[in-house]
């Protein structure tokens, strides 16, 4: 899986360890960090603390920092370069699964995303093919939200050991978050509403 230290990917690598043990699934799961260069990114603390679950973490640089300045969306560039870096990983390792721990408010984000900036219409799938069917994106956390995630990671004392990108305060992604939680105030139901849409549309009132 790939794991960011973020609280999001310490609750889906708590999940998995958990439901891997209770139901005697058999997983050989594997961790994940992409390294991007960062100033004052270290992964070393995340690397000792899986040590302590007895997982394996795979930290890999990709030096996206320096690729960054000319960039003008850094949060897609940023992702897209992790994502090659991950099934670069997975492949040496002769993994096909990559679990991620997008969540609900992901989902519409991403949807929002495409729509404003994009065009389209699009999002993140709770399985998602790649490369050919090469590869699979997972995302176990998919119909959950933010506040489950924290009600978890604080009931089982999980903490996160992510580190902050210089850059999120400018990134469109953060835009779309604000503008959200500006209309979450008067409206609670507010990503709901829309993640529901995505399984609920009107197709007599869209144009084909």
């Amino acid at each position: 899986m790939g794991i960011s230290g973020g609280i999001d990917s310490m609750v889906l690598l708590y999940l998995l360890l958990k439901y891997n043990e209770k139901y005697r699934q058999r997983w050989d799961i594997k961790a994940a960090h992409i390294n991007p260069g960062f100033p004052r990114w270290d992964p070393n603390i995340l690397e000792k603390y899986l040590s302590t679950l007895n997982v394996k973490l795979v930290i890999t640089s990709s030096k996206i920092d320096q690729r960054l300045e000319k960039v003008e969306d850094k949060c897609y560039f940023c992702s897209r370069e992790r994502r090659k870096r991950l099934m670069e990983v997975a492949e040496n390792l002769d993994i096909f699964n990559i679990a991620l721990a997008h969540h609900k408010e992901d989902v519409v984000e991403t949807l929002l995303l495409n729509m404003l900036y994009t065009g389209r219409m699009g999002t993140l799938l709770p399985r998602q093919p790649i490369v050919r069917g090469r590869f699979a994106f997972v995302r176990p956390l998919y119909y959950m939200d933010k506040k489950t995630i924290v009600a978890i990671a604080n009931a089982f004392g999980l903490k996160s050991f992510g580190n902050s990108c210089p850059y999120y305060k400018e990134s469109r992604r953060e835009r779309i978050r604000e503008l959200l939680d500006e209309i979450e105030t008067k409206n609670p139901d507010i990503y709901t509403n829309i993640f529901n849409s995505i399984f609920n549309i009107n197709k007599p009132y869209m144009p084909s």
